[in-house]
C-alpha cells in the first residue's frame, strides 16, 4: 500500500518546466536526422574518395598484390590464410580481390572506398547515438556534421587511397560495427546484441592488431555518455565489459600459437618508443582538428635520450592535454571524450610495441573521429549550414588533390622527399618509382639514398637490380655485394646476386649465393631450382633431384611449377 500511495504522489507532482536550451529536438526533425543522416556521410565518403579509383599499387601495395604469391590462388585457402597469420580476415580479402581482379589497380581501391563509406555510415549512427544523450537542440545536427567531417577528411588519403592501408578501415568498420551494437547491448541489456557485438569485435582482431583499442573506446562510450562521468554504473555493468577485456587476451595467445611469438618484434627499446610517441601525441590531435597536411610518408624519427628540447616541449605538451581533459572532463565533456578518444585508439600501435614507422596517418583515422565529433558539435547550427558546406567543399578539395598525389608513384614520392629530403627510405622509393618507368634517374637517386644510409642494405640492393636490368652486371656484382656486407641475412639478395653471377658463368660463386638463400629462407623455391640446374648440369643428378622435390613442396608460382616439371623431365 505504502508503495502505491508513493507512486501515486510521484505521479500528481508537477512537471519540470524544461530550459529552452535543453528542449528535445521535435520528433520529426530527430527522425529526419536518424534515417537521413548516416546515408549522408556515407555518401560524402563516396563523393570525396571514388577519386582514387584513378590510382595505381604503390609502396607496400606491390608486395602485397603483385608479388604475392600466397594470395594469389583463393582456392588454396590455407596458404592465403597463413600470408599473415595474425590478419586472416585481411588476407582473405586480398585474395578475393586477386581472384577477380588480378593485378588491376582500380578493383581494389573501390573495395577500400567502400569500406571508407561504411565506417562513415557507422560513425554517424554512432555519433547519433551519443547526442541523444547529451542536452541541446543541436546535437543531432553537430553528431551528422562531424560524421561527414570523418567521410571527408584529407587525413583519411592515406588509409584509403593507399590500397595497403585497408587493414586499418577494415579494422575500423568491424569495430564500429561492435561498439554500435555493444551500447545498444549495455543500454537494453540484450546479450543478443551483446553476442554479435562480440562476434564483430573477433572479426576486427582477425584483421588487424589495432581493433584491440575496442574494449578502451566501449568503456569511454559507457562512461560518457551511458553513465553519466559516475563510475557506478560502469562498476555495474563490469561482465559486460569484461568479455571484450577476454578477447584480445586470446587473441594474443592465437598469435603466440601461430606465429611463435606474443608481439611483434621490437625495432628500438620500448622506452623510447612510449617516449617518442608520447610527444606525438598531440601532433595526431592537431591534424585530426585541421586536416590539411595528410602525408604518406612522414620519417618520424625516434626520441633521443637524453630527449631533445623539441620532444620535452611536445611531451609536456601532451601532459597538459592530458591534464585539461581529466580535469575538465564535466565543463568539456566533448573535448575530454575527443582526447581520452584518440588515446585509446593509438594504444595498440603507439605505445609499448615498437613498429618501424613512428608516425604515420592512419593510425589516427579512427582516433580522429571522436575530435570529429566535438567539432561538429562546436560548429553546427542551422544558421551555419553555409558554413558547414563550405568547411567540407575546403576538406574534399584537399583530399582530391592529395589523392592525386597519392594516385602517382613517383608524385607520391616526390612528395616523401619534400617533406624528408634526409630520408634514405623517402629516396629509394622514389628511385624505384622511376626504375618502374624506365626513368634514367633512377640510379642516381638510388646512389643519392645510399650515400644517406651507408648501412641500409636496401638502397645497395634495389641499385644491384637496377644494374642488372641495363646488362650491367659486374656493377650488379658490386651493388649486392656491398648489400650482403650490410645485411648478410637477405635470402632474396644471396638469390638476386646468384642469378648475376650465373650470366657471368661463374657457376662455383652462384651456387654458393644459391646455397646461402636456402639456409637463410627455407620458403624459398626459386633459389633451390635454380641450384637443382646447375647440380644437373655438372652431373651431380642425386643432389639435383632432392632440391627438385624439396622446392616441390614449398610455396611455388606456375613459373616455378613449369621450371620443376622441366628439371624432372630431365631427371627421368
Amino acid at each position: 500500500m505504502a508503495s502505491s500511495r508513493r507512486r501515486r504522489a510521484e505521479r500528481a507532482r508537477p512537471r519540470e518546466a524544461v530550459p529552452a536550451a535543453v528542449t528535445a529536438t521535435p520528433p520529426a526533425a530527430a527522425d529526419r536526422w536518424t534515417t537521413r543522416g548516416p546515408l549522408l556521410a556515407a555518401a560524402v565518403a563516396l563523393a570525396v574518395y571514388l577519386p582514387s579509383l584513378a590510382g595505381g599499387l604503390l609502396y607496400d601495395d606491390v608486395a602485397i598484390v603483385v608479388e604475392n604469391r600466397r594470395i594469389q590462388d583463393l582456392g588454396a585457402l590455407g596458404t592465403v590464410l597463413r600470408y599473415e597469420p595474425s590478419r586472416p580476415l585481411l588476407s582473405l580479402t586480398w585474395a578475393v580481390n586477386y581472384a577477380l581482379a588480378g593485378r588491376t589497380p582500380w578493383p581494389y581501391h573501390l573495395v577500400n572506398v567502400f569500406v571508407h563509406a561504411g565506417n562513415a555510415l557507422l560513425v554517424a549512427s554512432l555519433f547519433l547515438w551519443m547526442a541523444r544523450r547529451r542536452p541541446g537542440p543541436h546535437r543531432r545536427g553537430g553528431a551528422v556534421l562531424g560524421a561527414c567531417l570523418f567521410a571527408a577528411t584529407p587525413m583519411a588519403a592515406e588509409t584509403v587511397a593507399y590500397v595497403a592501408s585497408r587493414s586499418t578501415a577494415l579494422a575500423s568498420l568491424f569495430v564500429l560495427a561492435s561498439l554500435r551494437l555493444a551500447v545498444s547491448a549495455l543500454e537494453t541489456e540484450s546479450r543478443f546484441r551483446h553476442a554479435a557485438a562480440l562476434g564483430l569485435f573477433l572479426l576486427a582482431l582477425s584483421t588487424k592488431e589495432e581493433a584491440a583499442a575496442a574494449p578502451l573506446l566501449l568503456l569511454l562510450l559507457d562512461f560518457f555518455f551511458l553513465a553519466g562521468q559516475d563510475a557506478g554504473p560502469l562498476r555495474r555493468r563490469w561482465r559486460w565489459h569484461a568479455a571484450f577485456w577476454l578477447l584480445p587476451f586470446l587473441g594474443l595467445l592465437a598469435r603466440r600459437m601461430a606465429t611463435g611469438d606474443w608481439l611483434p618484434p621490437a625495432v628500438l627499446p620500448r622506452g623510447q618508443y612510449l617516449l617518442t610517441q608520447w610527444a606525438a601525441f598531440p601532433l595526431y590531435l592537431l591534424r585530426a582538428l585541421v586536416p590539411l597536411d595528410p602525408a604518406f610518408f612522414r620519417d618520424a624519427t625516434p626520441a633521443s635520450w637524453p630527449p631533445s628540447t623539441a620532444i620535452v616541449a611536445w611531451g609536456l605538451l601532451a601532459a597538459a592535454v592530458a591534464l585539461a581533459a581529466i580535469l575538465g572532463r564535466r565543463r568539456w565533456p566533448d573535448f575530454s571524450f575527443a582526447v581520452a578518444w584518440m588515446a585509446a585508439a593509438l594504444v595498440p600501435s603507439s605505445s609499448i610495441v615498437p613498429l618501424n614507422e613512428m608516425v604515420v596517418d592512419h593510425r589516427a583515422y579512427l582516433g580522429g573521429a571522436g575530435v570529429l565529433f566535438a567539432v561538429g558539435s562546436a560548429v553546427w547550427r542551422p544558421e551555419r549550414r553555409y558554413f558547414a558546406a563550405a568547411l567540407l567543399a575546403l576538406l574534399a578539395a584537399r583530399a582530391w588533390h592529395y589523392q592525386r598525389v597519392l594516385g602517382d608513384p613517383v608524385r607520391a614520392w616526390e612528395d616523401a622527399v619534400q617533406r624528408a629530403p634526409r630520408s634514405a627510405d623517402a629516396y629509394r622509393g622514389l628511385a624505384e618509382a622511376y626504375a618502374s618507368r624506365g626513368d634514367p634517374r633512377a640510379e642516381p637517386t638510388l646512389k643519392h639514398a645510399a650515400s644517406l644510409a651507408p648501412a641500409d642494405s636496401r638502397a645497395w640492393a634495389n641499385l644491384g637490380v637496377q644494374y642488372a636490368a641495363s646488362g650491367r652486371l659486374e656493377d650488379a656484382v658490386t651493388a649486392f655485394r656491398a648489400a650482403l656486407r650490410v645485411d648478410p641475412g637477405d635470402a632474396r639478395t644471396h638469390d638476386n646476386l646468384g642469378l648475376v653471377l650465373q650470366a657471368l658463368g661463374r657457376l662455383e660463386e652462384a651456387k654458393a649465393e644459391y646455397e646461402a638463400a636456402a639456409a637463410v629462407d627455407p620458403r624459398l623455391a626459386q633459389p633451390r631450382i635454380r641450384l637443382a640446374a646447375i647440380l644437373l648440369e655438372q652431373g651431380d643428378r642425386d643432389r639435383a633431384r632432392a632440391l627438385v622435390e624439396e622446392a616441390a613442396r614449398l610455396e611455388i608460382d606456375p613459373a616455378d611449377a613449369e621450371a620443376i616439371q622441366a628439371l624432372r623431365q630431365r631427371l627421368r
